[in-house]
């Protein structure tokens, strides 16, 4: 089933909008209560939990979801982390306020949110009933609530997980390609019905958390009843994009992965740390606190070179360090199969994920027989380095994945596969 143009159009200007809101354009919003982050801190409190097999539902509370398009729960539940030991994430389950009118059962889509930064308030389910928070010193803004409305709006069942550390206390393992994956597939555990069909949708870091359990699934989640994924500007490979994005608005995106890596690979802080001067070791701490806003608006535009004992960036040390280049190397998306279709989205412009990440993916997936799409976005480059090229496509193709998703529920053969 395709979307028509009309509705298409109307989809991608209410993205576009709620992205214009989520990234602070003057007038767009206000302050929700400043005390609402500290009311929740009971809920992300896990101390007192103990985790059980993967998916487990540990704590549950109460939310209607921000515009009215569905109501449900926070979620407190169980995944394993990189080492197979069981963690407590949080996340959030949102039901439809229409029936579902598509063919089939009504299926549950499993959201992996994009960048949101690396402290607790920047949590998805902690502001998904407000939309955003500014409490004075940070600013977390909820933009993947828009493309949960929109699967609300169309009678789907909704998942949108924070990913481990992010809300829960620990460190957000950003773009850690195993947890993240696996806080896909156990929110989905924890939110589907039994044999309820089940699609993965995301861009950016989403989109690998995507691609990582579209890979994972078969081994990791056999039971679920997965169906199709859509996996948006994925960065495949850290590495790379660690290169490119650094001297941009989102170079704080490093600081995240580098405080990520520390906080599971304890040989690495020896031989990483040593080679981070003074300034570098402080900017890790404060990203570790902060939301993407505040990132962006502190750092963006610096390079990693002024981290660093001998003035490289980070990536150029990473891979002269072997453990670093091994951990990266891990993080790796591509080298296993998913046993469903996916269509990855690349920008061919994107200022912040190469192009190139999609279309090697799509091409490592399908070299192992997999059946994987590559839609490429040719909006052209606008304010290189601001990040218009990698948040504008995720808009403007929404309506595109959609369709795919959706023919894949209704059982309509995919077209297009392998042909890169």
């Amino acid at each position: 089933m395709h979307l028509s143009s009309r509705r298409r159009k109307s989809v991608v200007v209410s993205v576009l909008t709620a992205l214009a809101i989520g990234f602070g354009i003057p007038g767009m919003a206000t302050s929700a209560p400043d005390d609402h982050g500290a009311s929740l801190d009971h809920f992300y409190d896990t101390s007192s939990l103990v985790p059980g097999p993967p998916g487990a539902v540990l704590r549950s509370q109460p939310l209607v979801a921000a515009g009215g398009a569905g109501a449900g729960q926070r979620l407190i539940y169980s995944t394993t982390d990189v080492h197979g030991a069981p963690v407590p994430v949080s996340g959030t389950v949102l039901e439809p306020r229409v029936g579902w009118g598509g063919p089939g059962p009504q299926p549950l889509a499993v959201i992996g949110p994009g960048t949101q930064g690396q402290g607790d308030q920047c949590a998805p389910s902690r502001i998904f009933d407000t939309g955003f928070q500014h409490t004075g010193t940070s600013t977390p803004i909820n933009y993947e609530g828009i493309f949960a409305s929109t699967f609300l709006a169309q009678g789907f069942r909704v998942f949108v997980t924070d990913y481990v550390g992010l809300g829960t206390p620990g460190t957000h393992t950003y773009v850690n390609r195993a947890e993240s994956g696996h806080a896909i597939l156990d929110g989905a555990r924890a939110a589907a019905t039994p044999d309820q069909p089940v699609v993965l949708w995301g861009h950016s870091q989403g989109g690998a958390a995507v691609a990582s359990a579209a890979e994972l699934g078969p081994e990791y989640a056999p039971e679920l009843n997965l169906v199709a994924g859509y996996a948006s500007s994925p960065p495949a490979d850290l590495l790379a994009v660690q290169e490119h994005i650094d001297g941009t608005g989102l170079v704080a995106a490093i600081g995240y992965t580098i405080n990520g890596f520390l906080a599971r690979y304890p040989e690495l802080r020896e031989p990483l740390g040593s080679r981070l001067n003074d300034h570098g070791h402080a900017v890790l701490a404060d990203v570790a606190t902060q939301c993407l806003l505040d990132s962006r608006g502190k750092y963006g535009g610096h390079s990693t070179s002024e981290w660093t004992t001998d003035g490289r960036r980070l990536d150029e040390v990473i891979r002269d360090v072997p453990v670093a280049r091994t951990v990266a190397d891990e993080q790796r998306i591509g080298r296993r199969v998913p046993a469903i279709p996916v269509m990855v989205t690349g920008a061919r412009h994107d200022d912040f994920i190469p192009y190139g990440q999609a279309v090697g993916l799509v091409r490592d997936w399908c070299a192992q027989g997999g059946t994987a799409v590559l839609n490429t976005n040719e909006l052209p480059a606008v304010n290189q380095g601001s990040g218009n090229n990698h948040l504008a496509p995720s808009a403007v193709d929404y309506p595109v994945g959609l369709s795919f998703i959706r023919d894949r529920l209704a059982g309509i053969p995919v077209r297009g596969a392998c042909t890169v």
